[in-house]
C-alpha cells in the first residue's frame, strides 16, 4: 500500500495546435521570469506583451515546418518545446532547429528535456535528417550544462560585446556514425 501523500504525477506530451498560441505566449513568460532576471532586461521581462508574442506564435504554428509540443501536468502546461527551420535566419547548412526548450523550474529535471530530444531524433530519422542544432543563451549556465550532456557540440560562440540578452552559443547535435 502507498503512504496517502504519495502522488503519481505524469507529465503528458501533447502536439502543440494553433489554438494553444496563448498557452505558449504564457509558459514562455513564466520560464523568462524564472530563467533570464538579470539577463533579460527587466523592461522585456517585466512588459512581456503575452498577445504580441501569442500572434508571433500563431503564425509559426501555423506552418507546418514547425513542430511545437506542450507538457501538460493535467490542465496546466509547464513547457513547451519547438523545432524546425531555425526562427533568426540560417545557420551554416543545418536546415533544422530546435528553437525553444522552455520548461519551468519545478519541473526541470524529471526528464521532460530528454523526451523533446528523443522527439526531434525521431523526426530526424523518419525525415533522414543528419544534424540539427540550438541557440542558447551564453549566460543561461544551467542550458548550456544540459545541451552539452545530450550531447552537443559547440557551435559559433557568443559575441560579447552584445548585450547579455545577444550572446547566444550555438550547440550542434550530430546523429548517426
Amino acid at each position: 500500500m502507498l503512504p496517502q501523500s504519495w502522488v503519481c504525477v505524469v507529465i503528458e506530451r501533447k502536439r502543440a495546435q494553433i489554438s494553444d498560441a496563448v498557452v505558449i505566449a504564457q509558459a514562455r513568460q513564466q520560464v523568462w521570469q524564472q530563467t533570464y532576471r538579470g539577463i533579460y532586461s527587466d523592461t522585456k521581462l517585466n512588459c512581456y506583451d503575452i498577445a504580441s508574442y501569442a500572434a508571433a506564435d500563431q503564425v509559426k504554428l501555423m506552418d507546418r515546418r514547425n513542430h511545437y509540443y506542450l507538457f501538460l501536468d493535467g490542465d496546466a502546461c509547464v513547457g513547451y518545446f519547438s523545432f524546425g527551420p531555425y526562427h533568426y535566419g540560417s545557420y551554416k547548412d543545418f536546415t533544422l532547429c530546435l528553437n525553444h526548450l522552455y520548461i519551468l523550474d519545478g519541473y526541470k529535471g524529471r526528464g521532460l528535456g530528454r523526451i523533446a530530444f528523443q522527439t526531434i531524433i525521431d523526426h530526424c530519422k523518419h525525415n533522414g535528417i543528419q544534424k540539427f542544432f540550438c541557440g542558447c543563451n551564453a549566460n543561461n549556465h544551467p542550458a548550456l550544462s544540459f545541451y552539452s550532456h545530450m550531447g552537443g557540440v559547440e557551435g559559433d560562440m557568443p559575441n560579447l560585446s552584445l548585450p547579455k540578452e545577444d550572446q547566444i552559443i550555438h550547440f550542434e547535435f550530430y546523429l548517426g556514425e
